[in-house]
């Protein structure tokens, strides 16, 4: 079957107040081919946990800056990648967005909109779209709202293609773990200033988009 695979990940807390993260960054992952990079990434796993560190799977978040470095050697690799980002800035969204029914209906949709519009692919190739997302990273509500936007945000641009939506926890999926990390560097960027793992992965990016930047508004 001639699948399209899209692996969704979010970064950054479902916070809006002044406590939580400054930025909340969702990312896509797109990919026909889901076999390139694993054996490289089970070979750096054992030869890590050789080393001494004991990796169960990869989180970047979690991970140390040695075991990062690695994953990031492999991952920005893999040319057949595409990725997309779009990267909330929280204190300029509107107070109307912040309930999780409006904010991911809004925010995946702008996600899905640059691989999947007239300027990305062309989705009626292929028999079947498989979509991941790590059912680790969400609470409850979250993932039914975020299952619930994605639905409603593929029925404007697939129509005939069928898919699948699977929430399944990251350690299952290298694949997960990947745009796990893809998104872990592009937050970074954007909260912390720090391009060093970006920098690795930037020719993978393809769209990136900052929805709120030119907002003037905060709201707290």
């Amino acid at each position: 079957m001639n699948s399209l695979n899209v692996f969704i990940d979010i970064s950054g807390n479902y916070d809006f107040s002044s406590s939580g993260t400054k930025y909340l960054v969702l990312t896509s992952l797109l990919c026909t081919d889901i076999c390139p990079g694993v054996i490289e990434l089970y070979i750096c796993k054992h030869r890590l946990i050789d080393q001494g560190i004991d990796v169960a799977y990869f989180h970047a978040a979690e991970d140390k800056q040695i075991v990062r470095n690695e994953v990031f050697d492999i991952i920005c690799g893999l040319s057949h990648l595409r990725v997309d980002s779009v990267i909330v800035e929280k204190k300029k969204t509107h107070p109307n967005l912040w309930p999780l029914k409006s904010f991911y209906p809004k925010m995946i949709k702008q996600l899905l909109k640059y691989p999947f519009d007239s300027r990305g692919i062309d989705v009626s190739q292929y028999d079947k779209v498989l979509i991941f997302m790590d059912r680790e990273s969400t609470h409850q509500r979250e993932r039914e709202a975020l299952i619930k936007a994605v639905k409603v945000s593929l029925a404007r641009h697939l129509r005939s293609v069928p898919y699948t939506i699977c929430m399944h926890p990251s350690m299952t999926h290298l694949y997960l773990q990947m745009v796990d990390y893809c998104s872990w560097a592009i937050y970074r960027k954007w909260e912390n200033s720090d391009f060093r793992s970006y920098n690795k992965i930037q020719s993978l990016i393809e769209s990136e988009f900052p929805i709120f930047e030119l907002g003037e508004t905060v709201w707290y």
